[in-house]
């Protein structure tokens, strides 16, 4: 989860496609919000159902990998709340722009779907010193699931309020020495009509698309598809963006709601909430 808006404007885009546009409309020609909050999630699927395929693609994958957040709480077993993308104590990374302090408590499991609150709370890192006025959640699968190829879904509902971060992306497991990132999708909460979907790996390459869909206001699916000859990356089901470059070595799953230093939240911002259905992997069956 790189920030973005850091990389150079010559960074290759091999192939684009046509929904995967560069431009984006300003905040006042944004989507209004939804005058009522969507659904709850639900269960996921059934014991002895087929297992579930990704969005849009008929077969060609197995199931790897899967939490539906079905429980009372998060399963320890396959998520921990830190992680080496985040260099204060695997739970903060002030450098990449980002406010908020990590932790287990911001992640609820209830009602078949994880919510993932931040919430603005002083904490102190017992390590460094560095003080955080907001607190929030990340998950990742450094215990249980690690992948180089695959294809990985996440179904969502990002945060309205402006000054939040949420991502789902992979990140380079211990021991290696180089950056393997894939980012399935970066959002800004200040401008809903714009996500970032990049491959940081080899040659890299990147796409700002434009979503026909507020992602605040809904339940979305969100994908890609790693393989030896690119990344490609989906929204519900259908392909947005392309590229050659790939993963370059074995990463684990994160999803996060940062706090964005550089559009932070407003003064009477005190909460913002990220919904998740489900998270799952594939590999190539």
């Amino acid at each position: 989860m790189k920030h973005p808006r850091r990389l150079a404007a010559a960074m290759a885009i091999l192939v684009l496609s046509p929904l995967a546009a560069c431009t984006g409309r300003s905040e006042a020609e944004m989507p209004p919000a939804a005058a009522t909050s969507p659904p709850p999630a639900g269960a996921g699927p059934a014991e002895g159902d087929p297992a579930p395929m990704p969005a849009g693609q008929d077969g060609g994958w197995k199931l790897a990998f899967s939490d539906e957040f079905d429980g009372g709480s998060l399963d320890t077993s396959r998520w921990a709340d830190r992680s080496s993308a985040e260099p204060d104590s695997g739970r903060g990374n002030p450098g990449n722009q980002q406010l908020e302090w990590n932790q287990a408590a911001n992640c609820q499991v209830g009602g078949g779907e994880l919510t993932m609150t931040a919430k603005r709370e002083p904490v102190t890192s017992p390590d460094t010193g560095q003080r955080y006025d907001w607190t929030s959640c990340l998950i990742t699968t450094r215990k249980s699931y690690a992948f180089q190829y695959g294809y990985l879904e996440e179904r969502s509902i990002l945060p309205a309020a402006r000054g939040f971060w949420p991502a789902f992306w992979t990140w380079q497991v211990r021991g290696t020495d180089q950056q393997v990132e894939t980012d399935v999708y970066e959002f800004y909460s200040d401008n809903h009509t714009k996500l970032y979907s990049t491959q940081y790996s080899g040659a890299q390459g990147r796409c700002d698309w434009q979503p026909s869909f507020d992602p605040s206001a809904g339940w979305h699916t969100y994908g890609v598809a790693i393989e030896p000859g690119g990344t490609t990356w989906y929204a519900d089901g259908r392909q947005v963006c392309h590229t050659g470059a790939t993963s370059a070595g074995p990463t684990n799953i994160i999803s996060n709601l940062a706090v964005y230093s550089k559009i932070p939240p407003d003064a009477s911002t005190t909460s913002a909430v990220k919904r998740v259905d489900y998270i799952r992997a594939w590999s190539r069956s």
